[in-house]
């Protein structure tokens, strides 16, 4: 008589590999903007993430891995289609009819990441996250890696923070 392996009652999404430009997205005192008028700020907030997942996003090729209260985690194909989606996302922001902007600050990475169809991992992915922290409202702060790959192609000001 063989036995039969056991079967796996939870088992795990297939994890691939594959280079992505890692966008993190976070707003600027959120928990501030949040005490002063909740209910507004989460407003904002859905209508903003409702227009990068249908309008922003396709343009572009990127995908929404998750959206928080306060952030997301985006992913591309391409630095610079990241970047010109970011500054889509950085007008959209700035472009609330009833005059209150969303103070985004941004962090954009590329490596090569983990990938499922839940969710990305890797150091590339905390990297972008640590580089939206270092942002100031309205800014995007890019690694190396990100920068290299879209000098020739970016219309911006670029500006070199050394290490951070």
């Amino acid at each position: 008589m063989s036995a039969t392996p056991p079967t796996d009652p939870w088992p795990l999404p297939e994890l691939t590999r594959a280079r992505r430009a890692i966008v993190v997205v976070d707003v600027v005192e959120s928990v501030r903007l949040m005490l002063e008028d909740e209910a507004g700020f989460i407003d904002r907030w859905r209508r903003f993430v409702h227009e990068v997942r249908t309008e922003v996003l396709p343009k572009h090729g990127g995908r929404m891995v998750k959206s928080l209260g306060d952030g997301m985690l985006l992913t591309f194909e391409s630095v610079p289609a990241a970047t010109a989606a970011v500054f889509g996302m950085q007008l959209l922001a700035c472009a609330d009819k009833a005059g209150d902007a969303l103070p985004l600050r941004v962090g954009v990475h590329s490596s090569e990441i983990a990938i499922d169809d839940l969710d990305v991992y890797g150091a590339g992915v905390n990297l972008a996250a640590r580089l939206a922290g270092v942002g100031a409202a309205g800014g995007i702060v890019a690694s190396a890696d990100a920068r290299d790959a879209l000098v020739a192609d970016v219309d911006a000001s670029i500006e070199d923070l050394g290490d951070c």
